[in-house]
């Protein structure tokens, strides 16, 4: 699938050979014993030819967690036929890092008992958050109480493993991939899998057979990007969707797709009323989508309107309980379920592929903008096609967002940045005053930010070492 349309990448400090060293590649998952994340990116890693012979580190500060992955994934590998492979799990930061050749990074600082104030006391100042985890208060939060864990992880790759390539899957996804960015030697990449749910849905809605059927130019930053292009064979997908929409509610439309990968389907009617307002098809997950807009979750009303979800902490904490017995009943069964065998739809494995073998791989990724997205400003971290090969990470030119969809975007694209140099500077009034920028807090006066921000900051103190 061409998933960019034609253009010339532009080369960054991303662009430098940095090939593995070591005939069996080192690659260690930060936060392994997620039973969320782990599982399925070491089966897909397995199941490609030419990293199914590496040396997987499972590194967890639960050392019970990652070494129950490390169960799951040696059946797995025994049952299916990947001998190669070794395993490894830990809880010794040093033995796991050192050396490495690739890192994923799926961790969450403090974890659900530390998202449930990211969620409640925002609520007590009228911010509703349906998921909280990238803009407003809780994406601001998240930041905060994780820059300690992810500043300690960025020295220690520089110094144990300078050339480990860095796959980041952890939100708020912009401004830690960003901290990384500037703080370590080798290539940083943030991964998230948002643009799957557009790509399937054209898929079903114009019944394509593959994704290679379809062309989709894509620009933003994380969750909250736009499609100024796509062509699902011969048809102009959002000029078709525009005369749709004449007889036919888009909503209506856009309604049949799968679930995301938190098992939720958007009602799409901020999607409908996005796509309607700039002509562009913007991310379809609308749970994410409203939380860079006052408008939509700061009233209960809109919410009913807009049918938005709103996911809960004991929602998570439910899903987690049951994805760890699901675990826990494969490991007590004689053989894993087939379903075990599959690829996941998540890139990580191509990505380390395509960089370890030197060839072509071009996905979604959130990089340092180097003119990708001509209109934004340089050095933002921001989600377009990257092209991955043995010289690194390179993205792919976008054009220009449109003057609305650049107003949109605009506020974070100072905000994001703000709070990262707040927190490298500790400054505690500069990280304030970024809360202050964030259009979700536009409703209250600067004394209210100001006690939002500092009720957040007390209830993860124990994380924080900034201010």
């Amino acid at each position: 699938m061409e998933r960019a349309s034609c253009g010339h990448g532009h080369g960054n400090q991303y662009n430098k050979i940095n090939m593995p060293k070591s005939s069996q590649l080192r690659i260690v998952i930060i936060g392994g014993g997620s039973v969320s994340w782990s599982p399925y990116l070491l089966r897909d890693m397995l199941t490609k030819p030419a990293l199914s012979g590496a040396h997987f580190v499972i590194y967890d500060i639960n050392r019970k967690a990652a070494d129950k992955v490390h169960a799951f994934i040696t059946k797995l590998a025994r049952q299916a036929g990947f001998t190669k492979a070794t395993f490894e799990s830990t809880d010794q930061r040093e033995k796991a890092f050192r050396g490495a050749d690739y890192f994923i990074i799926a961790i969450s600082t403090g974890g659900l008992d530390a998202m449930a104030h990211d969620l409640a006391i925002p609520e007590k100042f009228g911010v509703y958050h349906t998921v909280g985890d990238t803009s407003g208060p809780g994406g601001w939060a998240r930041l905060i109480r994780n820059f300690d864990v992810f500043t300690g992880f960025a020295r220690d790759f520089n110094r144990l493993a300078p050339r480990a390539v860095i796959l980041n899957y952890t939100n708020p996804m912009n401004t830690l991939t960003d901290l990384l960015s500037r703080l370590c030697k080798a290539p940083v990449v943030g991964l998230c899998h948002g643009l799957f749910e557009n790509l399937e849905f054209i898929k079903r809605l114009y019944k394509l057979k593959d994704e290679n059927e379809l062309s989709i130019n894509y620009g933003g930053i994380n969750h909250f990007f736009w499609a100024d292009q796509i062509r699902a064979g011969s048809i102009d997908v959002l000029a078709d969707l525009q005369r749709r929409i004449k007889r036919k509610s888009i909503t209506d439309l856009l309604r049949d797709s799968a679930p995301d990968r938190m098992g939720f389907k958007s009602n799409r009617e901020v999607a409908d009323e996005l796509f309607r307002l700039t002509g562009l098809m913007p991310y379809l997950g609308d749970r994410h989508t409203c939380e860079f807009f006052s408008c939509y979750i700061t009233s209960h009303q809109n919410i009913r309107k807009y049918k938005l979800e709103r996911t809960t902490i004991a929602w998570r904490r439910r899903l987690f309980r049951s994805r760890d017995a699901v675990l826990d009943r494969e490991l007590a069964a004689k053989n894993l379920n087939e379903r075990w065998l599959k690829r996941s739809r998540e890139t990580a494995a191509d990505i380390i592929e395509a960089h370890s073998q030197n060839k072509v791989f071009i996905d979604v990724g959130n990089v340092p903008n180097r003119g990708q997205i001509a209109n934004l400003p340089p050095g933002l971290i921001v989600e377009t096609a990257v092209r991955i090969d043995g010289n690194g990470i390179t993205p792919i030119s976008f054009g220009s967002l449109p003057p609305i969809v650049r107003g949109f975007i605009e506020p974070y694209a100072l905000v994001y940045p703000m709070t990262v140099d707040a927190c490298l500077k500790k400054d505690r009034q500069l990280a304030l005053r970024a809360l202050r920028l964030d259009p979700v807090c536009a409703h209250l006066t600067t004394q209210q930010v100001n006690q939002l921000g500092d009720k957040l900051l007390a209830a993860h103190r124990r994380f924080i070492t900034s201010f």
